[in-house]
């Protein structure tokens, strides 16, 4: 690379909006102390950091630029997240890419739910962290190693997808011990009836996220035997059911939202002291 291809490819994810800072030449990490203060899209400064630094890497500041980059670390074909959409039946969208020396990066448009916005390790799969408010990535043009980060797709950035948001979604607070009711079918039946309702009442803007952590909860009472599927999927569906054709949210939206909880709560059973399912009527 000549010495201004890094002042440019600076200026140039600049100019889509994004707010960029200088990084240690060859390197990933920053090269001034206070990045978050001083990423910028002004290409007078912009000039000014490449100037007396040529060989600078490229960092974009996630958080401010409006961007949620999924990073896989790994280049295993396929990757852990085509693996994780093929599993549920859904497709990585076309979005922006970077190909990285160990993976790719994928850039989407920061979610609105402030929750989403952090940075993440490891939540959606083994491999994978995510960018967001107070992190960054570092941007194609790029050298690290002697490898180029390069564009691979040079598509806009597409929206989170739904499932990415419902993974993404932090696993709701543990539930505060109570009591348990004198029957162990009324607490098992309590905890349903306390979710559903928490899905009925759930505001707009929540309603995914609430959808979600209340599958997820059920999920892991199916996975400990305390609960059959087809209880849960039919309480949460009528739960959620008065929110169809609010604010654009659809019965599939319903069903995958409700399908991903229920397989992630899955992961870690709740076992309690109670009798199994064949107490509450499901099948021996």
């Amino acid at each position: 690379m000549s010495t201004n291809d890094f002042r440019e490819a600076a200026l140039g994810a600049a100019a889509r909006g994004w707010f960029v800072f200088p990084l240690r030449p060859g390197r990933k990490t920053p090269a001034i102390a206070s990045w978050p203060e001083f990423a910028t899209t002004d290409p007078a400064r912009i000039r000014r950091w490449w100037a007396t630094h040529p060989r600078r890497n490229i960092g974009v500041a996630t958080g401010p630029s409006g961007l949620y980059v999924i990073d896989i670390d790994t280049h295993t074909d396929p990757d852990p997240l085509v693996r994780l959409a093929d599993r549920i039946g859904v497709q990585v969208p076309a979005t922006f890419t970077v190909h990285t020396p160990h993976g790719r990066h994928l850039y989407f448009q920061a979610p609105t739910t402030l929750e989403l916005r952090r940075c993440t390790v490891g939540r959606i799969a083994s491999g994978i962290d995510s960018r967001g408010d107070g992190g960054y990535i570092v941007a194609p043009g790029s050298v690290v190693a002697a490898e180029r980060y390069r564009v691979a797709d040079p598509h806009q950035p597409a929206a989170l997808p739904d499932w990415l948001t419902d993974w993404l979604a932090p696993p709701p607070p543990p539930l505060v011990p109570t009591p348990a009711p004198s029957s162990p079918n009324a607490y098992v039946a309590a905890i349903i009836s306390s979710e559903a309702a928490r899905v009925t009442h759930a505001a707009n803007h929540f309603r995914n996220a609430t959808l979600f952590h209340a599958a997820f909860t059920l999920g892991r009472l199916i996975a400990a035997g305390h609960l059959t599927e087809d209880h849960a999927r039919t309480a949460l569906t009528a739960a959620a059911s008065p929110h169809i054709g609010q604010h654009e949210f659809t019965r599939a939206e319903l069903d995958r939202t409700l399908s991903n909880g229920l397989t992630y709560g899955k992961r870690y059973p709740r076992h309690l002291n109670t009798h199994p399912i064949a107490n509450l009527g499901g099948p021996k």
